[in-house]
């Protein structure tokens, strides 16, 4: 007797032990309910933008009169950095740091009675600067100088407009993270000015060497919310499921982020008319199980060269973000998980950005099914 009630406690903790969100037990053969839809790509407000430069490439008769002007989409704010301007010549071997005038343009949207979204522009001078921090979903810059401002002799050629992103006080060149350039050459004449799209990714002075992760194309010469665009090259694909507390994002076929950015999914929880309210982080991008390194330096290293490979620039084949809502508080609305968590966003995310906080640049998306949010 006493045999057979030690073998029933004991079967009762092996019963326990194995009960899980993933694995099946004999008292539960289904185990949760899994829920899923497929991602979908997006190159929603990746950073991008133009660059005008004077119409001769060295000065005129009046180089005061040679303007020189970048305007810049898709920046996220920065909390440990400083985007700076710089104007050189095509083959990068001279540059000069760009002080000039900064204006933001701020689209704000709202909801009229009607439930019809109300689009408000509003435009803030931030005065002459030599670097910036601004940046924001809803933010374009325009950042404007002149040959004669910025020190150029009459004889430097102003063929080259990068944007580097530096920590501390920026040295006599661009740092390493170089990723927003347009060249003289790659431009054409746009409303009677030389203009050029911005190219996102890693700057080069070898064009065969540079790599491109999005290209802008400028679209009109008016300063605003049309003005500029940006296609990403890449086409990831993946999907989400939510099985009980468990949040799984399955993806791949991602290039390598640009030096200094990383990728990360969220999860967006909205209110009864849609709107966000909360946004819970689904971790760094990683390789799948039973690895799980994170993706975070895949910009400078092969995280793990059986998922990430290929020439002349790596592609991530295969990645997993990984979640439990036991470890996210707000993750549990109402006794549920992830109840009214209704989007999933992979987002490409610049490191000197604030931690825990989902910038501007989406590559993907989707509308979780009502089945998640609303069980």
């Amino acid at each position: 007797m006493r045999l057979a009630v030690l073998t029933s406690v004991a079967f009762t903790v092996v019963v326990a032990a194995a009960c899980s969100e993933e694995r099946a037990i004999t008292t539960e053969p289904i185990g949760a309910r899994g829920f899923g839809q497929n991602l979908i790509k997006s190159q929603s407000n990746l950073p991008r933008g133009r660059a005008i430069f004077p119409t001769s490439p060295i000065a005129s008769a009046n180089p005061a009169a040679d303007s020189i002007i970048v305007e810049l989409g898709g920046l996220d704010s920065l909390s440990g950095g400083n985007y700076v301007v710089w104007v050189g010549n095509d083959s990068a071997t001279k540059f000069v740091r760009a002080t000039g005038t900064l204006t933001v343009l701020r689209t704000d949207t709202t909801l009229n009675a009607q439930g019809d979204p109300v689009f408000t522009t509003t435009s803030a001078s931030l005065g002459t600067v030599n670097q910036f921090s601004t940046g924001g979903s809803n933010r374009l810059m325009r950042f404007a100088t002149t040959r004669a401002a910025i020190g150029m002799t009459n004889a430097d050629s102003a063929n080259l407009v990068l944007v580097s992103v530096e920590t501390g006080t920026a040295g006599a060149t661009p740092g390493t993270r170089r990723p927003l350039w347009a060249r003289r050459s790659q431009s054409a004449a746009v409303g009677g000015r030389i203009t050029g799209g911005l190219r996102f990714g890693n700057y080069n002075s070898r064009l065969a060497s540079e790599y491109v992760f999005a290209t802008s194309t400028a679209a009109n010469a008016a300063f605003g919310p049309a003005a500029f665009s940006a296609s990403t090259l890449i086409i990831p694909r993946g999907r989400i499921e939510v099985r009980g507390a468990i949040y799984t994002v399955n993806d791949s076929n991602y290039y390598r982020p640009p030096v200094g950015y990383y990728y990360e999914a969220w999860t967006i929880r909205t209110d009864t008319l849609g709107r966000f309210i909360d946004t819970v982080s689904l971790g760094h991008k990683a390789t799948p199980f039973p690895g799980r390194l994170s993706f975070f330096d895949a910009d400078t290293q092969i995280t793990d060269p059986q998922y990430m490979f290929g020439t002349p620039s790596p592609v991530i084949f295969a990645s997993q973000h990984r979640v439990s809502s036991d470890s996210i508080p707000a993750a549990v609305v109402n006794g549920t998980p992830w109840r009214e968590f209704a989007w999933t966003y992979v987002t490409l995310q610049n490191k000197l950005s604030p931690a825990g906080r989902m910038g501007a640049n989406v590559v993907m998306l989707v509308n979780n099914p009502s089945s998640i949010s609303f069980r």
